[in-house]
This record gives structure tokens, sequence and C-alpha cells, in this order.
């Protein structure tokens, strides 16, 4: 994938069909069922998609208008928990047509950035250049997926996203302290233990990501 911007957020795009895809089977006792994430159902799960986007898309207005949101969620950590919170609980029509809305409202805007302004400096949990909006999107997008339990597994992940999202994150684990022996184990594999995922027992543990 590189450094196609384009390309990336063809894949943001992609990832939201398949989500809708296994979100449109979801019925309402499901949505309040756990999901694969410690105290939250599966209509927090969907409802944090559906803020990330709105986050993805004031990061990308921002920088097409020329002014830089100043953080991801207006009102800060304590607002986001508690937008989720009010959300969770929705029927699951709502969560759907919310995230479907939020995520395309997100993908349009991050495909309208023009290349003069990739490098533009966004304020993620630390700063990062616009051109990383959609890699934000996409591994939100993916790796929720599964946390959904819905079906979704790592093994569903595309060549490419594993791929993309190894290059980067596997040379930052040494940084963060860790010095234990990365276990050998397929590509798909690999990256969901990484992220803290594992799909086997008895892997390393590793320090909680995003690093």
């Amino acid at each position: 994938m590189g450094d196609d911007y384009e390309g990336l957020v063809d894949e943001v795009r992609a990832s939201g069909e398949r989500l809708q895809a296994t979100l449109a089977g979801m019925t309402d006792q499901q949505a309040r069922e756990p999901s694969l994430l410690p105290g939250w159902t599966r209509g927090h799960v969907v409802t944090h998609l559906a803020r990330n986007a709105d986050a993805m898309w004031r990061f990308a207005r921002g920088v097409v208008d020329g002014r830089p949101a100043p953080a991801m969620y207006p009102g800060g950590p304590d607002a986001r928990a508690s937008a989720i919170e009010e959300g969770a609980d929705r029927p699951a029509e709502l969560l759907r047509a919310d995230l479907e809305f939020s995520g395309a409202r997100a993908a349009r805007t991050m495909g309208s950035i023009d290349g003069a302004s990739l490098d533009t400096d966004i304020h993620w949990k630390h700063t990062v250049p616009a051109r990383m909006i959609p890699v934000l999107r996409w591994r939100e997008l993916e790796i929720h997926h599964v946390d959904l339990g819905l079906g979704y597994t790592p093994a569903d992940w595309s060549a490419a996203f594993v791929a993309h999202t190894l290059a980067t994150e596997l040379p930052a684990l040494p940084g963060t302290g860790w010095d234990g022996e990365t276990p050998d184990l397929p590509e798909a594999e690999l990256l969901a233990w990484l992220i803290g995922r594992p799909t086997r027992e008895d892997l390393p543990a590793v320090p909680s990501w995003p690093y």
C-alpha cells in the first residue's frame, strides 16, 4: 500500500462495507450482549466506531478548511466515554444507521484532502500528519470488527491490512521497553498478538497497544 493515500481511503470504504454487512444481521438482543472487549456490549463497540468516525471527520474537515481540529474528542476522554454510554443501548437499526452515516461522511471528507495538505499536523493521541487519518480509521474498523464477536476474526483481515499495520507497529514494540522474543506465527496471528487479541494461549504478554 505504501503512501498511496487514495488507496488507503478506498480501503477504509471497503472495510466499512464489510462491517455493515456483518451488522446487517445483528439483532437488538445481540447488540446488548457482551462483545469481546471487557465491559463493553456490541452496542458500545458500534457506538465507539461511530464516534471515532466523527473524530476522523473533524480531523479531515479541519485539514480541508485550513483550521485543524484542536483535539480528537471535544470535551476530552470523559465526554467520549459519556457519548459511548449514551448510545450503546440503542436498537440495532439505529446503531447501524449511525455508523453508516458517520463512517461515510468521514471517508468522503478524508478523500477530499489534497496532496499539498497531507503533511498537516493533526492532534491524535500524539501529533501525526493528516495522511495518517485513513490509516487510523482503517485500523479502528478492522480491529473492532473482530471485537464484535460476530464471526469476523483476524483470519478475515486482508493481507494488505496485516502487512501495512505490522510494518509500523512491530518495529515500534522494542521502544516500549519490551525485550521478549517475538513468537513465530502466521502474519495475521502475529498482528492479533501484537495488538492484544491473541488467537492462542501461552503467548508472551505485550504492552497495551497503541504504543
